[in-house]
């Protein structure tokens, strides 16, 4: 019979010697031996194949870790890709117990480039495919979710950050501070490579990271003011960062970063830049020159009012992203951004700033952006063909779409329904936000084509007053109407026709709030006068009347709804008279509601 172990060496003889006598004492089974005698052989190959340092440095570690807890993951770490090894290596920089959001955590990948492309695939999804692998291995754990089901933000369990950390001697560290300065003296600063600093506020700036000059990662959330010197060390030392993020949770107005260094532009490695509370009403244009930056993000920056206006150079750039912030208008050249995935709001703004502002038409050639996204200003939006010029219906991974009608200036408007139907998005839309539209009959056409539409929003069309026949958008689960000025709500709204038997198939969420001149509500649906295979909103499951004054009564089909749980209604006196517990006149009909709220008094002194 073949000698298998004559294909190891002495050393991978006594590991394999070693781990089969804790066979025969019960501690492990035979299946591990096998699976790390293959470990060592596919390393061996790897190492003629590649020549890899890196799987050397492991070998060692195996050594080290031999009679270790953390041995079984080194195995498990030793079966991944070169890439996705470097991505779980850089989880080390966070602090132990840290919430890891995911989509940050690509963008940081991305900008070390341990995200490559590979043929047609983006990056962003090549890198949604290497936190999969990690996460179904359970290297990432304890994940939150938003409503989609999708993963937004994970942890390490402290035994993997202690495994990651481990591999990372002297390049990796993370600080948590809350009084005196840090000392990093310890170790060789010239080896590290990437740094989390989480200082309290009591805490001081460790300046002595001054002296990592070979930085490629500073993360930095910090509950004092960074000041400016500090910013100016940054700057002037750490030329080879290539991720730089500065946030906190100080209070608006306080201990915030109101300048930054004019020598940015010796941060030419930089592809991630991320600022919170910076108190100025514009970027400076020396954020032009960072040409390889790929993520751009201000967060909590309520004075921001304009980007710089040389934003166009920044061709490599494919996030923008600004939170909380007061744009007037888009910089011109911003249309060439061509690069860009995400794009927080683009802003259309009025004659006043016509010799600076990208019009509308600046979105023509963006036919990546994707995600959630956001138009403002379109009241200023006077020409159709600009509108159409901007071409959404190509923006196919666009998924959450708003649509706000403001106006910077008064005068005269477009005509706001050729507007809205010039803007006709892509089916794929998930989710639409329309704001401010002041069409006099009803809602652009093509809503009834977005058959994937989830979430639908409908604020402030003050002047429209007939809704669209939205009981027939199938896979429509929530709905939120606000502001509309119309008496009644028709039987059209519910569309059941001779193509619909089942209005809205699929609704969960109904809310309706502030229709003032509201009476009545689609009286003509009974039980008594439709054939028994029509169904009106089966799924139901919460329904909120809000601020609807003159609304007399809900319609009796809707309240026989089974999964209706419930049933709110505020500062609507008739509904609340009609359906109070025990006297209203219709008790009876909701009773069998499990969760019922009525309240009257929800503003003081309406009634």
């Amino acid at each position: 019979m073949f000698n298998f172990t004559s294909l190891l060496d002495e050393s991978e003889k006594r590991k394999l010697l070693y781990e089969s006598s804790k066979v025969q004492q019960g501690g492990v089974g035979i299946k591990t031996i096998l699976h790390k005698f293959g470990n060592l052989l596919c390393l061996r190959r790897a190492r003629k194949e590649r020549g890899s340092s890196i799987l050397d440095i492991e070998m060692g570690k195996l050594n080290e870790l031999e009679n270790d807890p953390l041995a079984p993951l080194l195995l498990s770490y030793n079966d991944f890709p070169p890439m996705i090894k470097l991505c779980f290596l850089y989880c080390a920089v966070f602090p132990k117990g840290y919430n890891i959001e995911k989509d940050e955590l690509i963008k940081l990948w991305m900008a070390q480039g341990y995200i490559r492309p590979i043929g047609n695939k983006e990056m962003e999804v090549i890198g949604q495919e290497y936190f999969d692998y990690l996460a179904t291995r359970s290297f990432f754990q304890k994940f939150d979710k938003d409503d989609e089901d999708n993963v937004t933000r994970c942890k390490m369990s402290d035994a993997v950050h202690d495994f990651a950390q481990f591999l990372t001697k002297h390049e990796y560290f993370s600080i948590e501070a809350d009084g005196s300065e840090e000392s990093l003296t310890k170790t060789s600063l010239e080896k590290f490579r990437h740094s989390m600093l989480v200082l309290g506020r009591r805490a001081s700036f460790p300046v002595s990271i001054f002296k990592a000059k070979k930085l490629r990662s500073l993360l930095i959330h910090s509950e004092f003011e960074v000041s400016f010197h500090v910013l100016q060390g940054l700057f002037d030392y750490l030329t080879c960062l290539r991720a730089l993020k500065i946030t906190g949770k100080v209070s608006w107005g306080q201990n915030s970063i109101y300048a930054i260094p004019k020598e940015k532009e010796k941060l030419v490695h930089l592809r991630y830049l991320k600022l919170s509370l910076l108190m100025r009403e514009e970027l400076p244009d020396i954020v032009c020159e960072l040409f390889n930056l790929q993520t751009l993000e201000v967060e909590h920056c309520p004075r921001l009012k304009r980007l710089p206006q040389g934003i166009g150079k920044l061709v490599n750039l494919r996030h923008l992203i600004y939170y909380y912030s007061n744009l007037d208008y888009m910089p011109k050249g911003f249309e060439r951004l061509t690069c860009l995935r995400t794009l927080t709001e683009f802003v259309v703004s009025g004659g006043k700033y016509s010799g600076k502002a990208c019009n509308i038409e600046g979105l023509r050639h963006l036919n990546h952006l994707g995600g959630v996204f956001r138009i403002t200003g379109l009241g200023n939006v006077t020409d159709v063909d600009e509108a159409e010029n901007a071409e959404l219906e190509k923006k196919r991974n666009v998924v959450d779409l708003g649509l706000w009608f403001d106006k910077d200036e008064e005068g005269e408007e477009a005509d706001h329904e050729e507007i809205i139907e010039a803007l006709k998005p892509h089916s794929n839309l998930v989710a639409l936000d329309i704001l401010g539209f002041k069409g006099k009959i009803t809602f652009p056409k093509w809503i009834m084509s977005l058959n994937n539409l989830k979430s639908l929003h409908l604020r402030s069309c003050e002047k429209c007053e007939i809704l669209s026949p939205l009981g027939k958008l199938p896979s429509l689960e929530t709905l939120y109407i606000a502001g509309m000025s119309g008496k009644r709500v028709g039987d059209e709204f519910f569309g059941i026709g001779s193509d619909c038997n089942i209005a809205f198939p699929k609704l969960k969420f109904l809310r309706v709030v502030d229709m003032f001149e509201w009476e009545e509500w689609g009286f003509g649906i009974t039980r008594s006068n439709v054939k028994e295979d029509v169904m009106v909103m089966p799924c139901l499951n919460y329904l909120d009347i809000q601020f609807c004054f003159k609304l007399k009564a809900l319609p009796g089909y809707l309240l026989e709804i089974t999964a209706l749980e419930k049933l709110e209604i505020l500062c609507c006196p008739i509904l609340e008279q009609r359906y109070r517990k025990g006297t209203g006149e219709d008790w009876a009909k909701v009773a069998h509601v499990p969760t019922i709220t009525i309240n009257r008094q929800y503003v003081q002194g309406i009634f």
